[in-house]
């Protein structure tokens, strides 16, 4: 594995070094682009699953213009009443229309799974349908808006963008995965600012580079909707604002992916998700600085491929798992009070060293009451 993706022992400061650096090994191999994008496709195996499975990239969508792969505002269009139409009737029915007789809510739960486009469909079937998709709050992915092979000038966060504008009603969930942001910043910033206006809950936001230096919107500070929040290959500088109200008052799940961070930066986005319960971080190029763990709500912790130099459970009263690989240099693990923890792992005898009430456990030792950890239940030891 590369470096850059935690194999080596390179230390980067910032994403020009992380560049150059792919850049240089690619004067004899794959190019920065296919190494990085190997890299990123390691980190979204690490995803939440999509609400909606992605489409088959291999279906025939050759003929779709981009209008007709996005044309959720042409709900009178002339071309998408006969598309239903033309399709075989079921055999062996009653040739009665019973799903429309199904109560809304249960109608809105058959949108709310099915792919973006194909949810918006649904509102050329009538009037009545029409008010359904509508009040079914919107769930949008960038799988489903092109094939995997489709052209690459494919604009997904114009498409985004008119989503969300069509839809009257609030949004639960974008997903982006797929897609470059660069010289899109613009139209992300203002996507950003439309998705914390109509509410957004969940926003898994990935960056396909190259380059790899993009600035994260400063607009996502006004999401405060969130309750779960993946971002990956940005660059973010979190504000110091500890004097201000917390910026995401009701997120419960946070993954911070290949990212370049501060102990400063990362205190303070711990403070400012008073409910937060699980935190993932992976690929995280943190040179000289510590995951200290300080939250009242925290359930979970997971750290893969990261740099810190140490891991400090300050004060996690709720905590239960805490998991870590590590891949670079040997550091401590320091649990000082997580009195509820009941998972820890993967503890690498050549890598880590544990330390539980400031007392460091090595092998044979008479171990005192303090360094104990009687809610443990499962301890996970690489030998």
């Amino acid at each position: 594995m590369d470096a850059a993706a935690g194999g080596g022992e390179e230390e980067f400061v910032t994403y020009a070094q992380i560049e150059a650096y792919f850049n240089n090994m690619a004067l004899e191999g794959p190019s920065a682009q296919d190494r990085m994008d190997g890299i990123v496709s390691q980190i979204i195996s690490l995803l939440p699953a999509p609400f909606v499975p992605a489409p088959d990239a291999d279906a025939d969508e050759s003929s779709d213009s981009d209008d007709d792969h996005f044309s959720l505002t042409s709900s009178d269009s002339e071309d998408a009443a006969p598309a239903a139409a033309d399709r075989p009737a079921v055999q062996g029915g009653d040739g009665q229309d019973h799903i429309s007789r199904l109560p809304d809510d249960l109608l809105c739960n058959i949108i709310s799974r099915l792919p973006t486009k194909e949810a918006a469909r649904t509102m050329v079937l009538s009037t009545r349908w029409r008010c359904v998709w509508a009040a079914t709050p919107l769930l949008v992915d960038d799988a489903h808006l092109r094939a995997a092979d489709g052209p690459r000038d494919f604009h997904a966060v114009r498409a985004v963008s008119r989503c969300v504008a069509a839809h009257p009603g609030p949004v639960r969930a974008v997903r982006f995965i797929r897609t470059s942001f660069h010289r899109q910043e613009h139209a992300l910033e203002r996507l950003i600012a439309s998705l914390a206006a109509k509410k957004i809950q969940d926003l898994i936001l990935f960056n396909r580079p190259w380059p790899l230096d993009m600035p994260l919107p400063d607009s996502i500070l006004d999401c405060a909707s969130l309750t779960r929040l993946y971002i990956g290959v940005w660059r973010w500088h979190f504000p110091d604002t500890t004097t201000l109200r917390p910026a995401f008052p009701n997120l419960e799940e946070l993954g911070l992916f290949h990212s370049i961070m501060e102990d400063r930066e990362v205190d303070a986005l711990l403070a400012h998700c008073p409910k937060l319960k699980i935190l993932s971080v992976a690929i995280a190029y943190i040179s000289r600085s510590i995951l200290r763990i300080k939250s009242s709500s925290l359930r979970a912790v997971m750290e893969w491929g990261c740099s810190f130099d140490e891991i400090i459970v300050e004060d996690a009263p709720c905590l239960e798992r805490l998991l870590f690989q590590s891949i670079f240099d040997r550091r401590p693990v320091k649990i000082v009070h997580a009195p509820r923890l009941e998972v820890l792992g993967y503890l690498d005898l050549q890598l880590h060293a544990l330390e539980i009430g400031g007392i460091v456990i090595r092998a044979g030792m008479s171990v005192r009451a303090s360094a104990m950890l009687p809610s443990l239940k499962i301890l996970a030891v690489k030998v």
